[in-house]
Order: C-alpha cells, then structure tokens, then sequence
C-alpha cells in the first residue's frame, strides 16, 4: 500500500501524476489539510478524495500565519495519536490480502512533509520523498522550506531526486537509502494535464492581451515588511494600462499587506489583482503571460517547462532549471526586478521543454517493482 501524505494544494498537484496511476484500492491518502479552502475546491475538481483529514485546516480555512500552523498541527498530532492503531490496522490487513509491502510518501519541502515523514516511521514504513535533494546551500533562504528538505532527506530511506544535481546533493550529504533519478520534476506531469481541468474563469477575468504575471508568496519575504514594500513599489511603479501587470493575491499575501497597511500599490491603472486560482486555472494564466515575477521555485520551475521569461525573487533558489536561460535570480535586489520589468526578453524566443519521459510513472514503476503495488492491480 502506498499511504501519501499531503497538505497544500500545490503537494496534491505534483502528486497527481503518481495517484493517478495508482489503483485506489492500492491507496491509503492522508490530508493535513494546510490550505484547507484551497482543497475544498480542488479535491472535487481532481475527483480525490482523502481517507483522512489530520485537521480542518485552520477553522476550515486556509492556514495564514505561524500562530494558525502551530495550531493545525496541534490538532494533526491529536487526530493521528487517535487513529494511529486504525492505520496500522488497515495497513496490514491490505498487504496481508494483496502480498505487498507498503510505503510512506511526501513531497516537496512544506510543513507536511516533514510531519508526514515522521508520522509514515511510526508508522514502521520505509519514507519515499519526491522532489528530493533540491538545494540552495542555504538553510537560511529559504525559509524554512530549506530545513523542510534536508529533515526530510534525513528521515526518508527513497529519494525521488527531479535531476543530476539533486543526487549529488544527496550524495554529498551522504543522504542514507536509494536514489531513483525522475529526471523532471512530477510539476512536468501536472503542467501537461493542465488542459483537462481548465474551467472559462480565465476567458471570464477579460484580462489584457498582454501582461507580466507576479505571485509573491514566501515567508522569507512576506515576514519582512521592508522588503515586501520595496517590491510592491516596483510593480506599482511600472504597472500601466499600456504595460498591465497581473498581481495574484495568495491568501497569506494578502493578509500581510493588509497589516502592513501596503494595500495602496495595488491601486493603480494597469495593476490588476486577482484572487488565488485553481492551479490549472492559474496554469493557463501562466501560459499567456509575457514574464513572471515570483518568490516561488514552483512557479520557477513552471515557467522553465513553459518558456516563460521570470525573474526569481529570492537570494537563493534551491532549483536549478532554467535558471540563467529563462529564468534569473534577484538576489532580493528590487532594483533588479526593476530592470527586469523594462527590458524583460520576448517569450517568442524560448521553447516549452518537450520530452517523452514521464517522472511520475518512473516514480510508480519503481513502486511496482519493489512490490509496494499490487502487480495484479496494474493495467
């Protein structure tokens, strides 16, 4: 049995690809539910439905500070002390039945993976970690995304590594298991599922026909008023009807400019808030844009399959793709992005990345092969 744990909606898209090809039945999926609201949308949309949810997020909404984390996993902890012999239970009864092992799985670098990863070795399973090894040498920045992984890759006996830099990473650390080379990131999967899910919001928002596309949302940034100001003051000054700029208002984004009291860069011609979208909403969003500016490696590493120009706003990235091609780094310098947003490249001269190999049917191979699915389960 494969039991995933996961809490963002972002975790469940870039697992999409993996529990998509995996028999239901074969499946025990357990939900912290950190962006609660979020899921509430998605789960139907994805036709997925957790057998568990850890917690109600935080009083059934999205989670948006440190104080609201603290507590959702407060009640995580409570739920799963209380449901832990339940698990176990199922778990055994489903390999005893099906002759297979089972396995824990997590992704990425939030909260959940962590919390995931110690929970599935209480739960005496073997931690698969997808996206694993991504580094940016910094455990400072970002934060704390960076501890999240290497917590993670220290816990984890399978590594799912997106890259050749990603493995030596993980040999460096002298990480201890097995190392699977996915090649790509799972994103690669979900971005090329994308269509399948889009609604008509996008045709309904009647955005320009050309615009830069920005989604800020890291705690480093966000926690750091000086910081959030300046580049707010970047994109009001260069937002303009003739240079439209699409501002993405990620939930904990807009709480902390709303404290700030910084609601006013926003109030201009040619800026243009929306508010979070569904991923593969916000994917064909992404696919029009000129450029993008953003804090966020995921978007990074979208951009990267997309050719989408973008500048990273952050000192470090801890991925790689792209960057230097598509993709460049502000070093958190707002007068770079400045720079970037005058005289960003035209996207008619990158390519999308194209490539036959799928991550995530690598990933679920693998899980085949060492018999935690069922053969007789497999198409």
């Amino acid at each position: 049995m494969v039991v995933i744990f996961y809490g963002t909606g972002a975790e469940l898209i870039k697992l999409l690809g993996v529990v998509r090809r995996i028999p239901r039945s074969e499946m025990l999926l357990i939900c912290t539910a950190q962006q609660r609201a979020g899921l509430r949308e998605l789960h139907p949309q994805l036709n997925i439905e957790p057998d568990m949810y850890l917690s109600e997020g935080w009083r059934g909404k999205d989670v948006a500070s440190m104080k609201q984390m603290l507590g959702l996993m407060l009640n995580a902890h409570g739920k799963f002390a209380t449901q832990f012999l339940a698990i176990k239970k199922k778990i055994k009864a489903h390999d005893k039945k099906q002759g297979t092992k089972s396995v824990a799985v997590v992704h990425g670098d939030t909260l959940t993976t962590v919390v995931g990863a110690y929970m599935g070795r209480f739960l005496g399973l073997p931690v698969a970690h997808l996206e694993a090894g991504l580094r940016s040498g910094n455990w400072r920045s970002p934060f704390p995304e960076e501890l999240d992984r290497r917590i993670a890759a220290k816990i984890a006996r399978i590594h799912f590594a997106p890259n050749e830099r990603s493995i030596a990473n993980l040999k460096k650390e002298k990480t201890k298991g097995e190392i699977i080379n996915t090649v790509y990131n799972t994103s690669k999967d979900a971005i090329e599922m994308a269509g399948e899910f889009a609604s008509k919001r996008v045709e309904e928002m009647n955005l320009p026909t050309h615009y830069g596309l920005v989604l800020l949302h890291r705690t480093e940034l966000l926690e750091n008023k000086d910081d959030l100001e300046a580049i707010l003051k970047v994109i009001h000054d260069h937002a303009s009807t003739k240079t439209p700029i699409v501002f993405t208002e990620h939930t904990t984004t807009k709480v902390r400019i709303e404290q700030y009291g910084l609601g006013k860069y926003l109030k201009k011609a040619g800026l243009i808030p929306i508010p979070k979208q569904r991923y593969f909403d916000f994917m064909a969003i992404v696919g029009r844009a000129d450029y993008v500016v953003t804090d966020g490696g995921g978007l990074q590493e979208d951009s990267y399959f997309l050719g989408i120009p973008a500048m990273v706003h952050r000192k470090i990235s801890e991925r790689h793709d792209g960057m230097g091609e598509v993709a460049w780094l502000s070093g958190m310098d707002a007068a770079k992005v400045a720079e970037f947003l005058e005289n960003h490249p035209d996207k008619s001269t990158f390519a999308k990345q194209r490539s036959g190999i799928s991550p995530s049917a690598t990933v679920v191979d693998w899980f085949l092969d060492h018999k935690y699915i069922a053969a007789t389960n497999q198409d």
